[in-house]
């Protein structure tokens, strides 16, 4: 694999990473929300819309088995919510390059609206049929494929350059809450307003995104190239990761923790009955503690002096994030599992927007919604994680599963690490677009 020289900046980059490094030393946690007023609608329709997905997705589980009384089925309408995201992820970045940014966000917007409205229609009429749930799972996460890259990519059309570091930290702190908080608080609105409340809550969420997000200013597409063919632009994308080794070592660390680790969420139910006794309510309490955590870890990277400038930053959590789930699956004592699983949100939403941001202030506005859809690649990767942990869980219970899996993650990460050493160094100058050519290949 050939890696680009990336060890030195250029006099222009470096004077701008100065000017921002100076301004994020100025500013205040909430900076970015005060002084510009289009990002402010576009990071609230964003907690709006991604709050309304995760909560989907827990209370579109809890009614595949109401409605089918099948664990399978219950797998598998998470599979194919999961699944576009693995199909369509570099497609996807290619188009929010290629075209309005707020012209596709407002088309995807649109149709889960739909979706969202609709299902909670035929629930609320008892006529919803297992399959309509399957078509409409498949239809959301298809259309959710295409919301988080794209309101990622906005960002930098929003904020000026020199505080686009403190935009962006807010932005992906936002989005990895509604991560954690959107599954803590599906389950006690379950049991308060029902399977059909909480799927009308959804859709409302969605419907309050779609109004509210067609006030972000009108934008031109970002990328140059618009007459090459959709290929040739994905192609250029990847090529402009694989060039980099920092853009991707950055993509594989993101994904170790999504595949290994937050699968744990999945196991919280059986952790909570069986393991620590705790009964429906604990386990509503425990992810309480856990969402907690994250919007904690969060809003500390936003608000962070020199997190971003801290090369060891990403390897540290990424460890710390092993270990303390290793620490929750052998404690037998509930109070002590409420802690660590609170430092686990901490951890974890520290890890994953660090990341995010880093990758982010690392490509130009020309290619970044196709680094983006990349990245968003490994999202897709829960579902994939999971099915080992479950099985590993039905064979020797949830806490070898959280340890063997938590274990995998710290091997893994320690590899990445060794073999992507930019990773470990300060963040190199920004990775430009790779060239394609008229055959369609990148050069």
């Amino acid at each position: 694999m050939s890696q680009s020289d990336e060890s030195e900046l250029e006099p222009e980059q470096r004077r701008e990473l100065d000017v921002g490094q100076h301004a994020v030393s100025e500013m205040s946690l909430w900076h970015s929300l005060r002084e510009y007023p289009a990002f402010r609608t576009l990071f609230g329709t964003t907690l709006a819309t991604n709050s309304g997905f995760w909560m989907w997705i827990i209370a579109s589980g809890w009614l595949a088995l109401l409605l089918t009384d099948s664990p399978f089925f219950v797998g598998l309408v998470g599979f194919v919510g999961g699944i576009p995201t693995l199909l369509f992820g570099v497609f996807v970045g290619a188009v929010i390059d290629r075209f309005s940014r707020r012209s596709v966000l407002m088309v995807a917007q649109t149709v889960v609206s739909i979706i969202a409205v609709t299902l909670a229609v035929l629930l609320f009429l008892d006529i919803l049929q297992p399959w309509q749930l399957l078509v409409g799972a498949f239809i959301n996460g298809t259309c959710m494929s295409i919301i988080f890259p794209t309101r990622n990519a906005m960002v930098a059309n929003l904020v000026p350059s020199h505080h686009l570091a403190n935009a962006v930290a807010l932005n992906a702190a936002g989005q990895n809450a509604t991560r954690v908080v959107g599954p803590a608080l599906a389950g006690p609105l379950i049991a308060l307003a029902g399977i059909d409340g909480t799927f009308a809550i959804c859709a409302g969420l969605q419907l309050v995104a779609f109004f509210v997000t067609g006030r972000l200013p009108a934008q031109a597409a970002a990328d140059a190239a618009r007459g090459t063919s959709i290929f040739q632009s994905v192609g250029v994308g990847l090529k402009t990761v694989w060039n980099s080794e920092y853009l991707l070592g950055m993509i594989i660390l993101a994904a170790v923790p999504t595949m290994f680790l937050m699968p744990y969420i999945n196991l919280m139910p059986v952790f909570a009955r069986d393991v620590l006794g705790l009964g429906s309510t604990g386990l509503g309490v425990l992810m309480a503690a856990n969402g907690f955590g994250a919007v904690l870890g969060s809003l500390y990277v936003a608000g962070s002096r020199g997190l971003m400038q801290n090369p060891n930053v990403l390897i540290g959590t990424g460890v710390g994030f092993a270990i303390v789930l290793i620490a929750f699956a052998l404690t037998p004592i509930s109070i002590i599992g409420a802690g660590l699983i609170m430092a686990a949100g901490f951890i974890s939403a520290v890890f994953l927007a660090v990341n995010n941001t880093l990758i982010q202030l690392h490509v130009d506005d020309a290619v970044r919604g196709r680094v983006l859809g990349i990245y968003v690649l490994t999202w897709g990767l829960l579902p994939v994680g999971t099915l080992p942990a479950g099985a590993i869980a039905d064979a020797a219970g949830a806490p070898i599963a959280l340890v063997v899996m938590s274990l995998v993650a710290l091997v893994v990460m320690i590899a990445v690490a060794i073999w992507f050493p930019a990773v470990r160094k300060q963040a190199p100058e920004r990775a430009q677009p790779a060239p394609a050519t008229s055959t369609g290949k990148a050069v």
